[in-house]
């Protein structure tokens, strides 16, 4: 995308290199959507990252004089090639600066990406992002959020 005014949605300092910035825009899709079916979910997140450069990369790095990364998630809590790399980045960059285990960094980082995941699927099914004149409320006992697999008891009981 090579309008001034396009903007991308994270930025890092030091996260590929020392002092390099790197620019990120994120992409969240719903694997079980009607464009999804019937593909291969691995050419559904290379297909997602391929629309990502293609919109950005060639700004980023001519204009901006960054290095750029997509991240493409699914609603399921999977995420792209590119995007795993990230995070392992990531885990592996805070376990250094705290001193504590990777497992565990990245074990506090998935719980935080599904609860994510999870508002974003929340925040689209409530249209938060307007009024439409077509809207219809659309009961929660009918949304899927893909957390149980089909055939699992719904019914749970908590004391």
């Amino acid at each position: 995308n090579m309008e001034e005014r396009a903007r991308l949605d994270i930025s890092a300092r030091g996260l590929w290199g020392p002092f390099q910035k790197t620019m990120f825009d994120v992409r969240i899709f719903h694997p079980n959507a009607d464009s999804n079916k019937g593909c291969d979910i691995k050419s559904v997140y290379t297909q997602h990252e391929n629309i990502k450069r293609k919109d950005y990369k060639q700004r980023v790095i001519q204009v901006e004089k960054f290095s750029f990364t997509p991240l493409v998630y699914s609603t399921s809590g999977g995420m792209a090639p590119q995007a795993q790399v990230f995070h392992e980045r990531i885990a592996e960059l805070i376990a250094a600066k705290t001193n504590e285990e990777y497992r565990d960094v990245v074990s506090m980082m998935r719980t935080k990406l599904s609860f994510e995941l999870l508002k974003s699927v929340l925040v689209s099914v409530r249209r938060s992002r307007g009024k439409s004149s077509h809207t219809r409320e659309i009961p929660i006992s009918e949304v899927s959020f893909n957390l149980i697999p089909d055939g699992l008891s719904r019914d749970f009981t908590f004391s």
